[in-house]
This record gives structure tokens, sequence and C-alpha cells, in this order.
């Protein structure tokens, strides 16, 4: 009987003990951080090389090799357009024609991106990553120029427009990318963010972008 008075402290403090692990454990499963993620991007792209608006797409897959660091397996495209706006005006009758020259550059990529999250944690994340990509592109007037012929020299009435495409329409390109994130979780598992970023590549094209992402952590 003494024996057994004698053991209960250690016995409650043993019970104590399991108890907080218990708790411990279940709070800390409760609040571990996923380590992959899949997002779709979608957004807003300026074409650098004609100053040509367009948009931004695409999807990743995200695997977090620790709390800070990750690896961003991507795929984008990206469909930018512009124009030289020439307006022809028929002195007779007065009326106007748009002859205008028309630009479309559209392009696909594949690429890797290292990323550093500087605040990442259940609900927020703020990240820079820094990656490479291999790009394909074709462009629907090339880099060439053209040359402008109006009604005066060639008397017929409207602009004629002469080309001389010497730089190929098709293009493949190795390039970088540098990019910010910040991303919103609702519940440790979907989340929305918006990803400012900058690109350039052999060609010469110079890309910034803003995009909105709608991922889930898995």
């Amino acid at each position: 009987m003494i024996l057994l008075n004698q053991l209960k402290p250690a016995f409650l403090k043993l019970c104590l003990f399991c108890t907080g692990l218990f708790f411990f454990g279940c709070i800390n499963a409760q609040y571990t951080l996923p380590v992959h993620a899949i997002q779709l991007v979608g957004g807003y792209s300026r074409h650098g090389s004609g100053d040509y608006k367009g948009i931004v797409f695409g999807a990743d897959y995200i695997k977090y090799l620790s709390k800070r660091t990750s690896l961003d397996f991507n795929f984008k495209a990206m469909i930018n357009d512009g124009r030289d706006l020439i307006i022809v005006t028929n002195n007779t009758n007065g009326t106007q024609t748009d002859a205008s020259v028309r630009f479309t550059a559209a392009g696909v990529q594949v690429g890797v991106n290292g990323g550093y999250s500087i605040i990442r944690n259940r609900r927020h994340e703020l990240m820079i990553s820094l990656g490479g990509f291999g790009r394909y592109q074709s462009s629907s007037n090339g880099d060439d120029g053209y040359q402008i012929y109006e009604p005066l020299r060639t008397g017929q009435p409207t602009v004629l427009i002469g080309y001389d495409n010497r730089t190929p329409q098709r293009v493949y390109s190795l390039g970088g990318i540098f990019q910010f994130h910040y991303n919103f979780t609702f519940n440790n598992k979907v989340y929305i963010g918006l990803v400012p970023g900058f690109q350039t590549d052999t060609n010469g094209d110079a890309i910034p972008h803003l995009a909105l992402t709608v991922g889930r952590r898995l």
C-alpha cells in the first residue's frame, strides 16, 4: 500500500507527460505546412520588343524542399499584339480606311524556378524566385520592319506596304525569369496570389507580366 502511494505521483507525471506529447503531436500535425502545390496562372503581359500588350497563362507544380526553399516546374504561354496605325483618307468622297499594320507575337515556354520564401506560414507566403526556361515563339511580322509607299508615290488610292523578311518567323530561345510571389491560403490548402515578374531571353525579348494565381497545396 505504501509502495502504491509512492508510485502515484510518478504515474500521474507520466500520464501528464504522455498527454502533453499527444496534444503537441496533434497541434504540430495540424499546423504542418504542405510540401506540394499545383496552381493556375493568368494575367497581363507586355512584350517589350514591340511594346505589345497581351496575356500570360499557364500552370505550375511546386515542390517544397524545406520550409523556405522550393522548386517550381512551370508551363507558360503568352499572346501579345499591337499595330502601327495607318489611316488612308479618300480625298474624293472623304471616307477613311484603316490600313494599319498589325503584329502578333505568341510564345510557349517550359522552365524551372528556384524559390525562397521570406515569409511562409499557414496563411501568408511572400516569395522571390529566379529560374530559366526554353521558349518557342512565332511572330507575324518578324523583326525586320517594313516600308510604306504612299499614294502620291505609287499613284494608287491606298497605302502599299513593302516587306523584306530576313529574320526567321519562328524562334527557339533560352531565357531567365525573376518573380515575386504573394499567396494567401484559406484553409491550409486552397490559396490565391499575385505574381509580378520580368523575363528576357536570347532572342532579345523583354517581357514583364502581372498575373493572378489560384492553387491548391497537397
